[in-house]
């Protein structure tokens, strides 16, 4: 008799999910566990010989009395060990017509919500509803035929949405704890991937793209990160944009005075990022360093219980400088960069937009049209576009 004993739960069903359990033993109502993760390599079942261990618990459903591995699609025997199925792909396994399976690309048939919870999934994720308010959803691709709402979506490669992007009007008042035990403030709507970010529209929301970002309609009160080229097709109005190559916006750039739009180029925007993060994070180091001072100052018996106080936060602080300084320099020797930098607005230019190319920094007063800008001698210089090759759309031409 042999008995086939299962690493993951074989009568596992995304229907009937229950939410986790904390540390604190309260239950997490947005994360329910909707997908049994698997990655290559990982041993899935192991055939066991039930004479050799007589006393193993065993369920019937899977006792033969042959030797039998039902490996399926995207799995096989392990090589060291022909007793065990391992997985040959990164997906989640399941049952299918009698065989272990591992399926590459997880669908959602309907919105990532409390039907759900929040979904990780270590392969290619397809949401055919919305990813609604409060929850996440990360995987290697994504694709949501809906709409992205107050949520947090994140990639390692591409994220593609059909329908759009618009979040909370307000900012968010929670946080995340950073390295240092600083919470840092996080967007209520953030797209963060290592690829390509292609939307319809983007309203309020925080984009971190390593590579390119095309929105095909306006982007409004938004702050975006870009690593590559930053194309929109419509209306940049509003927030910020950090980019290192190309920014592209068709029709109009900027709104007007009271919706403030700044482009920021020249440097790797992700050190942008990363130093906006760190000073927030010296901010409050300080503010609790001249704290622990104050209270140390006040007595002797004060002065015993907060001055160790005050020597972890000043190291605290150093260390923190140290790394503002790193930063810095890393921009200093980024500066070369700033000369291939353009932003390019072939529709018009309001007043109240402010491009900075490296050092240099230009406020738009006047309205404006049909100009690109780029860096001249030690200063933004504006001309009308070349003449467009024929065939080649308008961001085509300047990428």
């Amino acid at each position: 008799m042999y008995y086939l004993h299962h690493y993951f739960d074989p009568d596992f069903s995304h229907v009937r999910l229950t939410p986790e359990q904390g540390e604190s033993g309260a239950a997490h109502l947005r994360y329910l566990g909707y997908v049994q993760n698997v990655v290559s390599g990982q041993v899935l079942a192991e055939i066991i010989d039930l004479e050799k261990f007589p006393d193993l618990p065993h369920d019937p459903r899977f006792t033969y009395q042959e030797r039998y591995l039902p490996a399926g699609p995207n799995c096989a025997l392990h090589p060291g060990n022909p007793d065990k199925i391992i997985a040959r792909a990164n997906g989640y396994c399941f049952y299918h017509n009698g065989l272990i399976n591992v399926k590459k690309l997880l669908n959602v048939r309907g919105n990532v919500g409390f039907s759900t919870g929040s979904i990780f999934f270590v392969g290619d994720l397809a949401v055919h509803g919305d990813v609604q308010t409060g929850f996440s959803a990360t995987a290697r691709n994504l694709l949501v035929r809906g709409h992205i709402e107050s949520a947090k979506v994140k990639a390692v490669g591409d994220i593609v949405c059909s329908a759009g992007v618009k979040g909370a009007n307000t900012s968010a008042v929670d946080g995340e704890p950073s390295g240092g035990g600083v919470f840092e403030p996080v967007p209520d709507t953030l797209l963060d991937c290592g690829g390509n970010i292609r939307l319809p529209f983007c309203e309020h929301a925080q984009l971190r793209a390593r590579g390119n970002v095309i929105i095909d309609g306006h982007c409004l009160h938004s702050t975006l990160y870009v690593g590559g080229n930053l194309i929109i097709k419509g209306r940049l109005q509003g927030g910020a944009a950090y980019a290192n190559r190309v920014v592209y916006v068709g029709e109009q750039l900027g709104g007007d005075y009271a919706s403030p739009t700044r482009v920021c180029m020249g440097y790797d925007p992700f050190d942008f990022l990363a130093l906006q993060k760190l000073e927030n994070q010296i901010v409050y180091i300080r503010d609790k360093f001249l704290y622990f001072e104050k209270q140390a100052a006040r007595n002797s018996v004060m002065e015993q219980e907060f001055q160790p106080r005050v020597q972890v936060v000043r190291r605290k602080l150093r260390i923190a400088n140290g790394r503002r300084n790193v930063l810095w320099r890393r921009f200093a020797a980024d500066e070369q960069n700033a000369t291939r930098c353009r932003v390019v607005a072939p529709g018009k230019i309001m007043p109240g937009t402010e491009i900075s190319i490296g050092r240099t920094f230009l406020d738009i007063s006047r309205e404006m049209a049909n100009q690109a800008f780029l860096l001249g001698d030690d200063e933004i210089i504006s001309r009308c576009p070349a003449l467009l090759h024929a065939g080649e759309s308008a961001a085509d031409a300047w990428l």
